[in-house]
């Protein structure tokens, strides 16, 4: 919370007697300058700018192009020459920070502070040390009557200065939001931000302190009553969000007047701060932030101002600054030459200063050069620190208009150079920085889990959503960022439904995605976020199955998933028998196996009720689930290779949960079959050389494979074993017909959920031979037999399928690429 900034030179047209016409010229006005500024915007952005496109808007239709001509300024602004957008980008710019405390994720804003609070102050460093030793050059250029010691502050905080709106439209511009180094980026920003909009506020205070008839202990009143007023505000909205939520249990969206009500009350809130002379913008984000992450309300404002924040309010908040400065006043080589000096001091010590905080915390060179111009883009604090150097009617000016045309060009000049550095950094160092999700086995212990689930009917959701419970069981340690993926076939009986019966948005029947599963779907994941704590994104996904996985794709891509769990094509019967539901669902399996880059996993669904029950589906969710015993027994049977490790990894990842017991069944050979192996090699010696380059070859690969596996299985002993949830089985076995044998003679009843590896690529003579007898060729030869009516087990199965890398052509990799960074 900040005081205010400073008045504007240009305050809006004042109503006098002629009432009617003052009001009727200012609307027309208003409405001329905001159409004006957002078409140009968008068409500068669709043929020119791809990445930021409104300060050119705003140059292009402000005094410094088409502003010199004369019709096009009477068209534009008419007679009075006033500015009318002020009070419309201050509303703006609450309405769009408020969006982005809604949409914040706090959990990782609270996981990456201290790398995010290094970040800023390293660039920040960097830019008050080239602030101080270039000021004074600077300032006899620019600013020679004014007080030296105020400009090099004014300037540093110029250079230190991060707009975080900005930082995010961007990095969601370059496919960066859901990754690492952008959500980094965000968080930093607002860091950055905070900061400096509060080392402003202070100043501003001070300055008005010199011209105002307040005392400090009116001041210290007035912002008393501020903060009460905020802290206030944010209770009660929690509380109301949290009732309209109650009421609205079971709709996906609020009713409008109720939305309506909400975003009223936060913009009044605002103004009544803005009015008392405290600045909105820490307001309006802290009000966002508070807001309840579950239910409707959080849905319905997200939905409803994500597209005018990012199509309307954006163009009009970042084009503002241009369309009111004219740089063509700036004249004369030495001027121009300190400009260009500090926009290059500028980008150059906030990129260095990031890279030397980023190779402190060990983030890639690439990563931190892209880091480091996206945290160069200016916004409002700036702009707001150049009218507190304006003088107004309460206060003198503290340099020249000159000096403040130069900083204001300056901030201008930097931010439009700094976002195509970084489009063009990013679009060099595509190939370092696409997504690449590590193998789940590969990820550091206590690396946050990206899940993905899918679900296809309200019937998939119990054994699913008991399944994201025990995955965040290992919070805060482990972190779970869980979305739920509805996947609603299109059918031309559904299209011709949503074509001629459409329904009012306001009644919420869930037509338009799914029908009543929608709702079905709504509310249990808006209970189960409500019990659990896990946040939890839904997502509905509604086309035609030949494409959908092309869909399950673009959301893998967009939120970096590291695993994705989609359900299997059949479901058990009350007898316990598994039918098929729509066999193209298993068509659609194979193609996400093929299409997905990440660790995927299919779901044979026969409930996950604590114990194995049998086809028990209501979900265990809730702080009882930590309050008893053990009640998930989770049995991963290891044969070796890729996918085993997988599953055994998930598996760990599970026994993290206080109500997980987790058994690693681990099938070996007999030692007199290792011994005849070895017999038979060597006896292989005497063969042609050119018979035997093949199998070197694969010995040299299965000996990797093996190493990886000892590896990952002496973690499991070392960490997860010791933890008394945990039990280690050695199982040995000869030939296929003894695995079938042991694996049916498993308790049926014992295991609630069985992790098994797909196992292509497994050259293990323990499964030699079982692929001929698979109905499912998508689950692999041992998952297959688990997920058969024959196996009397009662327990779910999830087949895990290692994603490798070496697996897709350069063209389709290419293709992948451009996909992508397809906005580039």
């Amino acid at each position: 919370m900040a005081p205010a900034a400073a008045i504007p030179k240009n305050p809006l047209p004042v109503f006098s007697g002629r009432c009617g016409h003052t009001f009727d010229t200012g609307m027309i006005r208003i409405v001329t300058q905001l159409s004006t500024l957002i078409v140009v915007s968008h068409i500068l952005h669709r043929i020119f700018f791809r990445q930021i496109s409104q300060p050119p808007a705003g140059l292009l239709i402000g005094p410094t192009m088409l502003g010199k001509l004369k019709m096009w300024n009477e068209f534009l602004y008419g007679e009075s020459k006033t500015n009318v957008l002020g009070a419309v980008v201050i509303g703006g710019r609450m309405v769009f920070m408020f969006l982005i405390g809604l949409e914040m994720d706090i959990p990782f804003l609270l996981r990456s502070l201290r790398r995010s609070s290094i970040i800023a102050l390293g660039s920040s460093t960097a830019c008050l040390f080239a602030a101080v030793t270039s000021s004074s050059i600077i300032y006899r250029a620019t600013a020679p009557n004014g007080n030296p010691f105020v400009f090099m502050i004014i300037l540093a905080l110029l250079f230190a200065n991060t707009s975080s709106p900005m930082v995010i439209r961007m990095c969601a511009e370059l496919k960066l939001s859901s990754s690492e180094i952008g959500r980094l980026a965000v968080s930093s920003s607002l860091l950055n931000d905070m900061a400096c909009l509060l080392i402003v506020s202070t100043a501003i205070t001070m300055r008005y302190s010199s011209y105002s008839s307040q005392n400090y202990s009116q001041k210290l009143i007035g912002g008393s009553i501020a903060l009460l007023l905020l802290v206030t505000s944010a209770v009660a909205l929690k509380a109301t969000v949290r009732r309209l939520n109650e009421q609205n249990r079971g709709r996906r969206h609020l009713p409008n007047l109720e939305a309506m009500c909400l975003l009223s009350f936060v913009m009044l809130v605002a103004c009544v701060l803005e009015v008392i002379g405290y600045n909105s913008t820490m307001a309006s984000f802290l009000l966002g932030l508070v807001m309840p992450r579950g239910g409707g309300a959080l849905r319905t404002l997200v939905d409803k101002l994500s597209y005018p924040a990012n199509n309307l309010i954006l163009p009009v908040f970042f084009g503002f600054a241009a369309m009111t400065t004219d740089i063509t006043t700036i004249r004369g080589h030495v001027v121009w030459t300190v400009v260009v000096m500090m926009v290059i001091l500028n980008i150059a010590a906030k990129v260095l200063g990031t890279i030397a905080a980023a190779s402190y915390l060990g983030v890639p060179l690439s990563e931190g050069i892209v880091l480091g111009f996206l945290l160069n883009i200016k916004g409002h604090v700036d702009i707001v620190l150049v009218s507190l150097a304006r003088g107004s009617e309460v206060r003198p000016s503290i340099w020249g208009e000159e000096a403040l045309k130069i900083l204001l060009v300056t901030v201008l000049l930097s931010t439009l150079a700094a976002v195509p550095a970084a489009a063009a950094v990013t679009r060099f160092q595509r190939r370092a920085l696409r997504y690449r999700r590590a193998a789940l086995h590969s990820q550091p212990y206590g690396a946050e889990l990206r899940l993905l689930a899918c679900v296809h009917c309200s019937r998939d959701l119990p054994t699913m959503l008991n399944l994201i419970e025990i995955c965040g069981g290992g919070r805060p340690a482990s972190p779970l960022n869980a979305y739920l993926m509805h996947l609603v076939e299109l059918t031309a009986g559904t299209a011709s439904y949503v074509l001629y019966h459409q329904h009012d948005a306001e009644e919420d029947s869930g037509w338009e995605h799914g029908g009543d599963d929608e709702l079905v779907v709504t509310a249990a994941a808006d209970v189960f976020s409500l019990e659990t704590g896990i946040g939890l994104r839904q997502v509905t996904v509604v086309s035609t199955l030949e494409t959908m996985q092309e869909d399950v794709y673009n959301a893998t891509v967009d939120i970096r998933a590291s695993l994705v769990i989609v359900p299997f094509h059949k479901h058990q019967r009350v007898d316990g028998r598994m039918q098929v539901g729509k066999s193209e669902v298993q068509r659609l399996n194979e193609r996400v196996l093929k299409r997905i880059p990440c660790t995927v996993g299919i779901l044979v669904d026969r409930g996950i009720d604590g114990g194995g029950s049998g086809g028990g589906h209501t979900p265990v969710v809730g702080p009882t689930a930590s309050q008893q015993p053990p009640q998930h027994q989770v049995a991963v049977l290891f044969f070796g290779g890729a996918d085993d490790r997988e599953a055994l990894a998930f598996g760990m990842r599970l026994c993290l949960h206080p109500s997980v017991s987790l058994t690693v069944i681990h099938f070996l050979p007999e030692p007199t079959d290792v011994l005849d192996a070895g017999l038979e090699t060597a006896s292989s010696l005497n063969t042609d050389v050119g018979e035997m380059l093949v199998p070197i070859v694969s010995n040299n690969i299965a000996e990797r494979e093996m190493e990886a596996d000892e590896a990952l299985m002496s973690i499991f002993i070392s960490r997860t074993l010791p933890t008394g949830r945990a039990a280690y089985v050695e199982k040995y076995v000869r030939n296929a017909a003894e695995t079938v044998t042991a694996v049916c003679a498993m308790n049926s009843k014992m295991y609630s959920l069985f992790l098994v590896g797909r196992g292509r690529e497994r050259a293990s003579p323990l499964t030699r031979g079982m692929s001929e007898w698979e109905e499912c060729p998508e689950l692999g030869s041992v998952g297959d037999l688990l997920a058969s009516s024959d196996f009397t087990g009662s327990g779910s199965v999830l087949v895990t399928r290692h994603y490798n890398i070496n697996s897709r052509s350069k063209k389709d990799d290419d293709r992948d690429l451009d996909e992508e960074f397809r906005v580039m």
